[in-house]
């Protein structure tokens, strides 16, 4: 499996790579720390199972990322997870219509992790 994580803060990104050693399926992490650099990775990539994509980060946020992600005819049907401390329910409508087929709430635990995992991906 091959997760592509667009995260602009390191200690967030450990978190993720910490859990997803927990599950019994391997996985391939791949870290942006913003969105322009997540554009430059993506653009050399094909194979991506779901992409985590932290709302507030430097040069480009997440919004334009996922937008940008959602016009790549290659990436149509891969899901993409909202990773936000912003979760009134305004915000997560808007996540919502912006692109975004999930959302995380941070801080979260493994178990949420893996299960917005398994929800999405069908991850056993």
């Amino acid at each position: 499996m091959r997760i592509f994580l667009a995260e602009d803060n390191e200690d967030n990104y450990l978190v993720v790579k910490s859990n997803l050693r927990k599950l019994k399926t391997p996985v391939e992490l791949l870290w942006a720390q913003d969105g322009k650099i997540g554009i430059e990775m993506l653009s050399h990539e094909e194979n991506i199972d779901i992409f985590l994509v932290d709302i507030e980060m430097p040069n480009m946020g997440g919004v334009e990322l996922a937008s940008w992600i959602n016009n790549q005819e290659r990436f149509v049907n891969v899901p993409i997870v909202a990773v936000t401390a912003s979760v009134f329910a305004e915000m997560k409508k808007m996540y919502l219509e912006k692109g975004f087929d999930y959302i995380l709430e941070k801080p979260f635990s493994r178990k949420e992790l893996l299960e917005m995992l398994q929800q999405s991906i069908h991850l056993s």
